[in-house]
């Protein structure tokens, strides 16, 4: 519509045909002052006078703001004022375009929400924040009472995940005749359905609806992989209106990201479940080694008994014991510095065990002395923990003053150790099983992200591009919220194309270790601005599992220096031989004591996890201002289910650092 102003601001007449915006009539409107159409406290601040001042000096004033409808409600609209001159030059009056843009200011609002729920998936968000976050935004994009996101659980049970708007518990349970619920409905045929009150609907969901309070219901499936994780369900209560298919069409988008979302809540939820059942087992591995710690006491007359385990790196470590002040009595005359008898402390006699793979007695007169209590005896046994054909720790047990231990003692010994044994070797088989699952599990996460979010957002930003492109130069107001998409969605784009390959380096299988290191150093160099060198040997001939764990620890290490090395250059080199590959990481930052602890502490308990999962080693060297130097040797050929952990080897050649 356009209005034609006396100098002052009042409406003469409006265009012939026009079409008066916001419910306005023209009788309305002629004789009464251009602010009619403006919110009351714009008219009051002057908004309208500075339009016709700029108008009167440069001609037009354009601008996108709220406008009102006769009954106070707003709408947007864009509004061009534009001044008319006599012959003389002198403003005679003006004109003014306004323009209705609510159904774009809607589409722009709800695109600007589904953007918001994309990128704090992308983010890495709490899941149940995210979920909260998408239920209020499709609440707000609808103009809902209630929006709800459920979780189809195992059993096909459906959780209520976050809840958004007034009267949510109206709906909670609600059920059908014959135990059928509107949601289950939608589960089963696998289509978003909308349930009124109307006359067009069955009677029993008109009466369901009915007994529940209910209006309208709107019930739109979440899908991953092309299967149902869930329903979003919005929902207006009685007197409220009925949804329509234009309602749906608002919906829809939401639900790639929000499907998503539910499904990493949901694997986090299994993340924290597999960390409690992780703790359960640990707990119960050290009590199968205090049970048989304490039948060794038991069975042979012993005054404790100690199951040593042997850790990469860090050497023997007490994994359960019974006897005398507790697991650590046998190795207290160390700890203390009494010990005169260095070749009969428990740990070296386990030690002596391990690396013979034999029993071993040890007799001494002076450990009575030793002793840190009259009860401890003079007598040492140990026998080694053998899994597949290696020591991976001993059972050693110190005996009274005046026991000899006997054959018949040191068999008692060896099959408790075998015991012991068979425990290890299922906590190993179990961890093995476990960093399986894992590499599985996010293969299988980073496709979804790839197939799912990263297509939701490319979407997102072409059709941003579009609607950037279809305004061209025209100032309407609407450029920055669209930009602002774009923004977003190209953030989001390069952020998940990041975490894809820290995810599942899939060019490990296409491209090899050697690409995929320097594509990885590259990101490295771009994103933060270190400067980082890589020299690289040819492919090398390793299983995939070594790569794989090489890959790992290059990006750890490098994420390390990142967060705490604040290093100006760092070093990366991959060498390999015929039975090793070599991947060696110097820095020239900060540095740290090795002997303390550090922020980065858990970062190289997973490397060496790493390492040793695929038969291999880890080293690092670093002094306080002299930066860091890692070095990690694995076999080429070494499957991750080979052999238990080595023993506490270090890598001893440094002459490449």
């Amino acid at each position: 519509m356009v209005l034609v102003l006396d100098p002052e601001g009042h409406v003469l007449s409006a265009g012939t045909g026009a079409a008066v915006p916001g419910g306005h009539r023209l009788s309305d409107l002629v004789g009464r002052h251009v602010s009619l159409l403006y919110p009351p406290d714009d008219a009051a601040s002057g908004g309208v006078a500075r339009a016709l001042e700029v108008a009167a000096s440069l001609g037009t004033h354009r601008e996108c703001a709220w406008r009102v409808r006769p009954d106070g409600v707003r709408f947007w609209a864009e509004t061009v004022v534009s001044a008319t001159r006599d012959a003389h030059a002198r403003v005679a009056g003006y004109s003014v375009a306004v323009r209705d843009l609510s159904a774009r200011w809607r589409h722009e609002r709800r695109q600007r929400a589904v953007a918001e729920v994309t990128q704090s998936v992308v983010e890495g968000c709490p899941g149940h924040e995210v979920l909260l976050l998408a239920a209020r935004r499709v609440r707000e994009s609808v103009g809902a009472e209630t929006v709800r996101v459920l979780a189809l659980d195992w059993g096909d049970a459906l959780t209520v995940c976050a809840v958004d708007g007034v009267g949510d518990t109206a709906s909670r349970g609600f059920l059908m005749p014959g135990e059928t619920t509107l949601m289950r409905e939608v589960v089963r045929v696998g289509r978003p359905r909308i349930f009124s009150d109307t006359d067009h609907e069955p009677s029993r969901l008109r009466a369901g609806l009915r007994d529940a309070g209910l209006a309208s219901v709107m019930d739109v499936p979440l899908t991953f992989r092309e299967g149902i994780v869930g329903l979003l369900e919005v929902v207006n209560r009685r007197r409220g209106r009925c949804f329509t298919a234009e309602d749906l069409q608002i919906v829809e988008p939401f639900t790639g990201p929000v499907g998503l979302a539910v499904e990493r809540s949901r694997a986090e939820e299994d993340l924290d479940r597999f960390g409690r059942t992780s703790l359960v087992r640990q707990d119960a591995v050290r009590q199968a080694m205090n049970s048989v710690a304490a039948e060794a006491v038991t069975r042979t007359g012993a005054v404790c008994c100690v199951v040593y385990l042997l850790e990469p790196e860090t050497g023997l470590r007490p994994a359960g014991g019974h006897g005398g002040a507790g697991p650590l009595s046998c190795d207290q005359a160390d700890r203390t510095g009494q010990a005169e008898c260095p070749a009969a402390h428990p740990v070296k006699v386990a030690m002596e065990a391990i690396t013979t793979v034999a029993p071993v007695v040890e007799t001494h007169p002076e450990l009575a002395r030793a002793a840190p209590a009259p009860a401890s005896g003079e007598a040492l046994a140990a026998v080694p923990l053998r899994c597949r054909g290696q020591a991976v720790g001993a059972l050693c047990c110190r005996f009274p003053r005046g026991h000899h231990p006997g054959a018949e003692d040191v068999t008692t010994l060896q099959d408790l150790g075998a015991r012991a044994a068979a425990t290890v070797e299922a906590q190993r088989q179990w961890d093995v099983a476990r960093a399986q699952a894992t590499r599985k599990e996010r293969r299988h996460l980073a496709r979804e992200l790839h197939d799912s979010l990263c297509a939701a957002l490319y979407g997102i930003a072409l059709n941003a591009r579009v609607a950037r492109d279809l305004l061209g130069s025209e100032d309407t107001g609407a450029h920055r919220p669209i930009d602002s998409v774009l923004r977003l969605s190209d953030a989001g784009l390069s952020e998940v194309r990041t975490i894809l390959c820290r995810l599942s380096p899939e060019s490990l299988q296409t491209e090899g270790l050697v690409t995929a290191l320097s594509r990885y150093v590259g990101q490295v160099r771009v994103r933060h601005a270190i400067a980082v060198e890589a020299r690289l040997t040819a492919e090398p001939e390793a299983v995939p599992e070594a790569k794989h764990a090489l890959y790992r620890i290059a990006q750890e290490a490098l994420h390390n220096v990142i967060r705490h090395a604040a290093a100006r250059h760092v070093l990366l080199r991959l060498s390999a031989t015929e039975d090793n590959v070599t991947l060696v990481i110097t820095d020239d930052g900060v540095g740290f004591d090795t002997g303390r602890s550090f922020p980065g502490h858990l970062g190289l308990r997973s490397m060496r996890e790493r390492a040793r999962e695929v038969g291999g080693t880890l080293d690092v060297d670093s002094r306080p201002g002299h930066g860091t130097w890692v070095r990690a040797d694995v076999p080429a050929r070494v499957a991750p289910d080979g052999p238990c952990a080595e023993g506490s080897r270090r890598a001893g050649d440094r002459t490449d650092r």
